[in-house]
This record gives C-alpha cells, structure tokens and sequence, in this order.
C-alpha cells in the first residue's frame, strides 16, 4: 500500500446518514484557526448502503456543490472502502461535503488537516 509521508493530523468524521438523495450535505468541518486557514487532504471513504445500487460523490460546497474526487460506485449490502492509494490527492481549503443520489447510505472520511 502506498502512503505519503505525513503533513498534518489524521482525523476522521462522524458517520453521516444521507437524509436527502441528490442534495449536498456537511461531511468533515475544517478545525478553526485564527492564523492560517486549514487545509484537508480526503485519506480514507468508508460508506454502507443498504439501499441499492448508487452512486458517492465528495466535493466541497453546498450549493454550488463542486466533487473534489471522481464519482464512487456503491454495491448494494457491501461496506464500500477506498484507502488513500485509490484516491487521488487533493488538497482542499474548504470543509468537505457529500452527496449521494438515493437517502439512507452511511458515508465517514478519513483526512489530513494541514496548518496550524
């Protein structure tokens, strides 16, 4: 498994149910910091759907929502895991958001805040 040398602190978000399909929702807020805004890179995705086959996108923003990482295919009934080998590196200095086209899937990240 490849993995770059850590930047900044692991950290991981709640576990966030989809309550609205096709409709952005808050993922991973950035930690406050009086001096230099925070920037995330997106680590791990670990999602579960229990409601058919479908579709993950992460980005930032809600409304325009704009995907940060190209569009995740879900199995039905299967724990859907990306590690950070499958994902592309991208540095973002915004809080990162999630949206999926059916309600109900579970969505938690795992990501690298950079700043102090």
């Amino acid at each position: 498994m490849y993995q770059e040398p850590a930047r900044g602190q692991r950290k991981s978000s709640n576990i966030i149910t989809i309550a609205a399909g096709a409709t952005p929702e808050a993922l991973f807020l950035r930690s406050p910091s009086a001096q230099n805004p925070r920037t995330v890179i997106l680590r791990k995705v670990m999602a579960y759907n229990a409601v058919g086959a479908t579709t993950l996108d992460i980005g930032t923003g809600l409304a325009p929502f704009v995907n940060i990482i190209p569009t995740i295919r879900l199995v039905n009934n299967m724990d859907n895991e990306r590690t950070e080998d499958e994902i592309p590196e991208v540095e973002v200095g915004a809080d990162l958001t999630v949206q999926t086209d059916v309600l109900g899937v579970m969505v938690q990240v795992e990501v690298e805040e950079i700043g102090s």
